[in-house]
């Protein structure tokens, strides 16, 4: 009788109830695993365009230094044998040809972005952004004029090397 009134009431047996429940975990369980192997995918994926990426970029660094390379290979070899014909093999080696060399191996870094910023010699008024007092004891006002015995050097706009510079002889 108590069946028949829970009956008409909507209530199911406790046997019933603990067998939806078990269903409804297993339903969970199998639910859980499979967001579990997904998330496991997606990081391998992850870490598989990481990768990937990092190799992109290695081959499009030396995609872009192999030429620079290439332009300034010859200069550097003329260099090093004019050296050894100097240090080992103790045979004169003319400065105008080692600066002839040099002059291609400079032309070979500004062709590939390098810029020099200023001439030897070349009276500017001092900037403390670009230029560097080449002694300690003269510390030129912004605007002074000094002398530059270094060229800077940039490369895409950006200084890697200040002048270095001096005061001008009449401002001593």
């Amino acid at each position: 009788m108590w069946e028949r009134i829970r009956s008409l009431f909507g209530a199911k047996p406790v046997d019933e109830q603990v067998a939806d429940l078990e269903r409804e975990a297993q339903r969970l369980r199998l639910n859980l695993a499979e967001q579990e192997k997904l998330a496991a995918q997606l990081k391998q994926e992850l870490e598989r365009q990481r990768s990937g990426s990092g190799a992109h970029v290695l081959e499009a660094v030396q995609a872009q230094v192999e030429p620079l390379l290439s332009d300034v290979a010859t200069p550097v070899a003329q260099l090093l044998t004019q050296a050894h014909l100097l240090e080992v093999e103790d045979k004169p080696v003319q400065a105008k040809d080692v600066l002839t060399v040099a002059k291609r191996l400079v032309r070979a870094l500004e062709d590939n972005g390098l810029t020099l910023e200023g001439n030897v010699g070349e009276r500017v008024p001092f900037d403390p952004d670009r230029h560097e007092p080449l002694s300690a004891d003269v510390s030129p006002k912004a605007g002074q004029m000094v002398t530059v015995r270094f060229v800077g050097v940039a490369y895409r706009g950006k200084l890697l090397r200040k002048a270095g510079v001096e005061q001008s002889g009449n401002e001593q």
